[in-house]
């Protein structure tokens, strides 16, 4: 019997310590700064008993957490006798939006609707990379492997999807992080307790007064001029300006791709993904749909035809009067210096940029979310 025991207790330990990690006993002490500890302290937000009501919430990802005021959306509410809360994180992609929604319908079922802020580049891929594990971690049932593998599918080789199965692998780099160095861990978070309130996460805006005049953000040559600078502004914009290159580089023809009979499997499964996530959503008023704006760097690097292809996949839920749409996308563009005074890199806006956006866009989310209900249009 002893080798069967010495077989076996190794093995029943694993699952414990996988148990014990998919219930959430590592939370506590995830770092602060990464992915999974943004999400969860506002997961730790939703569940403050102070929060005794929600009524409304924007999910997106860091172009929302700059671009949207989320302190005029609480206060709106407020004028309306309801509660409005901020849930973008940065990374968020259509994962997050599936698990986050889906955790919400199970703790908070009187949500009575809410914004998806996202753009264009989001209609792209199924998934957006592994690294969005982290994000939905905390809020996530492992029940629901099949919805998280279909934005980040397993593979063997690639030891970061194997969270896709596994909690304790989910965490095993934090907490190789937290042996390493203890007391800078303690030290974070009991900062981060302190000064991160439940309206601090839910209802705070970011702020952000930097600009991107010196360079530009009209085209992806800009970046032949962050090359050309030194200092840490051109350092932070050097990994972007990779990305816009390399997408410019093997920029697809989606307007082709979307003749073709049938669609390409990837843009399938896109497309299907999405409508399924939006049509589930059950909500006492439709979703509301904004497209954030991009820049134009953005837009020359991206896909030909994405703008079509996004509103072709988002108009039948329009039709159907699953949801609204704002369309934002060029909502900054029509400034004499291509909006280098909103943005403070090439993904995101800043607080001149927020100010801009909110004077259009304020209005019509009083509208959809506030006024009889209705359907929307695809349109800005």
């Amino acid at each position: 019997m002893k080798p069967i025991i010495k077989l076996i207790a190794p093995l029943l330990l694993l699952a414990a310590c996988e148990g014990a990690f998919r219930l959430g006993i590592w939370e506590s002490m995830v770092k602060p700064e990464s992915h999974a500890g943004t999400s969860v302290r506002v997961k730790r937000a939703l569940t403050d008993a102070s929060l005794r009501t929600l009524d409304f919430v924007t999910i997106g990802s860091s172009r929302p957490v700059y671009g949207i005021d989320h302190e005029a959306l609480a206060k709106l509410a407020e004028e309306h006798g309801a509660v409005h809360a901020n849930l973008s994180m940065p990374g968020s992609h259509w994962m997050t939006v599936d698990v986050l929604t889906d955790w919400l319908a199970q703790h908070r079922p009187a949500l009575r609707g809410g914004i998806i802020a996202t753009d264009l580049t989001t209609f792209m891929y199924p998934g957006n990379g592994a690294y969005e594990l982290a994000i939905v971690a905390p809020f996530r049932r492992f029940a629901d492997t099949a919805t998280v593998t279909a934005h980040v599918p397993f593979q063997r080789d690639d030891l970061a999807t194997w969270s896709g199965y596994s909690a304790l692998y989910q965490y095993r780099e934090d907490i190789q992080d937290y042996v390493r160095s203890p007391l800078e861990r303690r030290k974070s978070l009991r900062w981060w307790r302190k000064h991160a309130s439940t309206a601090d996460v839910l209802q705070r805006n970011a702020n952000e007064s930097r600009e991107m005049c010196e360079f530009g953000i009209e085209a992806v040559a800009a970046c032949d001029r962050v090359d050309a600078a030194g200092g840490a502004a051109a350092d932070g914009l050097r990994h972007q300006c990779r990305e816009l290159r390399a997408a410019l580089e093997g920029r697809p023809d989606y307007a082709a791709l979307m003749r073709q009979n049938p669609l390409p499997p990837h843009l399938q499964q896109v497309r299907d993904n999405i409508r399924t996530r939006l049509r589930a959503l059950n909500w006492q008023r439709p979703p509301v749909v904004v497209l954030m704006p991009l820049t134009g760097a953005w837009k020359e690097a991206s896909p030909i035809g994405l703008h079509e292809w996004t509103l072709s996949v988002l108009q039948p839920l329009v039709d159907e009067g699953r949801i609204r749409v704002i369309d934002a996308t060029d909502a900054l563009a029509a400034t004499p210096d291509a909006g280098c005074h909103d943005y403070f890199d090439f993904y995101h806006q800043n607080d001149n940029g927020r100010a801009a956006l909110m004077q259009t866009l304020l209005p019509q989310l009083r509208s959809a979310l506030y006024d009889t209900p209705s359907t929307g249009a695809v349109g800005g």
